[in-house]
């Protein structure tokens, strides 16, 4: 009974950890600077901000964080539907062949 309790507060303290993990990846910035153009990019990968010849861009900061979500809620939903065919593969395999 005890050794649950130490696992399970073992996984809370990792789960806690990857969260503020993310947290400060997310926090991070990360900027460019090259020929009149500065981009300032999240840890998460997120255009925070965008200036061309010094003059912020902000309309297009959205537009492409707008983008970059819908790709990734695309390559989500394409991953999710592979892997639940791959699942299907691997439940129908002969004991001792899946991975």
């Amino acid at each position: 009974m005890f050794n649950g309790i130490k696992q399970f507060g073992a996984q809370g303290a990792a789960i806690t950890k990857l969260a503020l993990l993310q947290k400060r990846i997310q926090k991070h910035k990360t900027e460019v600077e090259e020929n009149g153009v500065k981009a300032v990019v999240t840890g998460d990968g997120k255009l925070k901000e965008l200036y061309v010849d010094g003059e912020s861009l902000g309309t297009a900061v959205k537009v492409v964080n707008e983008a970059i979500t819908k790709a990734q809620k695309y390559s989500a939903e394409e991953m999710k539907d592979s892997m639940g065919d791959l699942s299907k593969v691997l439940a129908n395999m002969p004991k001792g062949m899946g991975l």
